[in-house]
C-alpha cells in the first residue's frame, strides 16, 4: 500500500514543482508595486529592503540576499533566497538545512511550507506531505489560492482518499473552503465524495450544508449512482431502494433531489397539509396557472414496475386533473411513464412501465394543466412506485 501512495503522491509533485516559481513571481509583483532596487540603494542597511530587491530581481540578487542575512539571520525569505541558490547549484544538504532554519524561525512562510511538502512528496511521506498542507492553509491566507488545486486533484488518487479524509476530519477552519472549493470550483465531486464518506465528522458536513452540495453536483454530473449513495449516507432512508421517498407527504427531513421539492408561486404550486388528519400534497392553481410543482429524482433499477397513485380531495375542475410524469434523468432523457390523477376523493390510478438499462436516474414530477374554469385546486393522499 505504502508503494502505491509514494506512486501515486506525484500527482501532488508535479504541481507543486509550479508552486514555488509562482510564489517567487508573486513576491516579484508585489515587490515591484514600489521601487525596492532604488530603495535598496538609498537604504542598504535595511535588510528587509535587501530582500525584496531580490525578490524584484536586482542584478546583485545573491548580494543583496547574504547583505540581507548579514544584517539579520531571522528573515525567513532571505534565507529562502539563499536556499533556493544552494538548490539550483545541486546542493541538496544545504538547501534543507536552510529551509528546516526557515521553518523554525518562522511557520508562516509559504514558501518554505511548499518546499517541505514537495519533500515529504519525495519521500513518499505521504501524512507528513498533508501535514505541511494543513500547516500552510491554517497560517497563509495565500496558500487556499494556490493548494486548494493541488488538494483537489490530489484526492483524485483513490489511494489518497482515506489519508485526506483524516486531516479534513480536523475542526481547522479551512476544511469546509475546501470542500466547497473542490466541488464547485475544483470540479473534482466525485472524487470528494470518496473523501467525505470517509470522514468521521459527519456533523460537521450537513451543518456546512456540504452533503447537499456534493449531491447537487453529482447530480448535475449525471453521477446519479454515487449521489445516491452519498445521500443515504447522510440521510438513510431504510426501505425505500431508489423507489418513491416520503410517498404520503407526511412531514419529512429527506432533501432535494431523493425527497421532494415543492414550487409554491404565484399561479401555481403544492405544499404538505392534512386532509381529515392525514398528510396530503394539496395543489392550487389560479386562472391559467400551469407546470411542474412538485419533483423527486428515483433510481429505479432496469425492470418492469407500476406507478401509482390515490387521490385524497377531488379536483375542483375534474376536466383539467394533474398527470405524473417519469423521465429518465439524462439530459433529453426518455418519458418512460404517464400517469393522470384521477378526480375522484379515494380513487386510486395506475400505469405500467419499464425502466431500460441506460436510464439510471428517473425524475418524478406532477404537472398541473391550466383549467378552463379558472382556478383548480385539490389534493393527493399518496404516489408510489412498486415492481411488477
Amino acid at each position: 500500500m505504502g508503494g502505491r501512495l509514494v506512486a501515486r503522491a506525484a500527482i501532488a509533485a508535479v504541481a507543486l514543482c509550479a508552486i514555488t516559481a509562482t510564489l517567487w513571481s508573486g513576491w516579484a509583483t508585489h515587490a515591484s508595486r514600489g521601487d525596492p532596487r532604488r530603495a535598496a540603494k538609498l537604504a542598504p542597511s535595511d535588510a528587509r529592503i535587501a530582500v525584496l530587491a531580490a525578490q524584484a530581481g536586482d542584478a546583485r540578487a545573491p548580494a543583496l540576499t547574504d547583505h540581507a542575512l548579514a544584517r539579520d539571520v531571522t528573515i525567513p525569505a532571505a534565507i529562502e533566497l539563499r536556499a533556493l541558490r544552494a538548490e539550483a547549484a545541486g546542493d541538496a544538504s544545504r538547501a534543507a538545512r536552510l529551509f528546516a532554519l526557515s521553518d523554525a524561525i518562522s511557520r508562516r512562510s509559504l514558501a518554505t511550507r511548499t518546499w517541505l511538502i514537495q519533500r515529504a512528496v519525495d519521500r513518499g511521506d505521504v501524512p507528513g506531505a498533508l501535514e505541511q498542507f494543513d500547516i500552510a492553509l491554517r497560517t497563509s491566507s495565500t496558500a487556499p489560492r494556490i493548494l486548494f488545486p493541488v488538494l483537489a486533484q490530489a484526492s483524485t488518487d483513490p489511494a489518497l482518499a482515506e489519508p485526506i479524509a483524516r486531516v479534513l476530519d480536523r475542526p481547522q477552519e479551512w476544511r469546509i473552503m475546501f470542500l466547497r472549493y473542490a466541488i464547485g470550483e475544483g470540479g473534482a465531486a466525485s472524487s470528494i465524495a470518496d473523501v467525505v464518506l470517509r470522514m468521521r465528522d459527519r456533523r460537521a458536513i450537513i451543518d456546512a450544508g456540504i452533503d447537499q452540495a456534493l449531491v447537487a453536483a453529482l447530480v448535475s454530473q449525471e453521477a446519479f449512482g454515487q449521489a445516491r449513495r452519498t445521500y443515504e449516507a447522510f440521510h438513510p432512508s431504510p426501505g425505500s431502494r431508489g423507489a418513491v421517498v416520503d410517498p404520503e407527504f407526511s412531514p419529512s427531513h429527506a432533501a432535494y433531489p431523493f425527497g421532494w421539492a415543492l414550487t409554491e408561486r404565484g399561479e401555481a404550486g403544492a405544499s404538505r397539509a392534512r386532509v381529515q388528519g392525514r398528510p396530503v400534497l394539496a395543489y392550487q392553481s389560479l386562472a391559467g396557472g400551469s407546470g411542474p410543482v412538485a419533483v423527486q429524482l428515483l433510481t429505479l433499477p432496469a425492470g418492469a414496475y407500476r406507478l401509482a397513485t390515490r387521490t385524497a380531495t377531488g379536483a375542483a375542475d375534474p376536466g383539467a386533473t394533474p398527470f405524473w410524469t417519469l423521465t429518465c434523468g439524462q439530459g433529453g432523457g426518455t418519458q418512460i411513464a404517464l400517469l393522470d390523477q384521477p378526480a375522484g376523493a379515494g380513487s386510486v390510478a395506475a400505469a405500467a412501465f419499464v425502466v431500460p438499462p441506460d436510464c439510471p436516474a428517473q425524475w418524478l414530477v406532477l404537472h398541473l394543466r391550466a383549467s378552463d374554469e379558472g382556478s383548480q385546486a385539490g389534493a393527493i393522499a399518496r404516489v408510489w412506485v412498486g415492481r411488477l
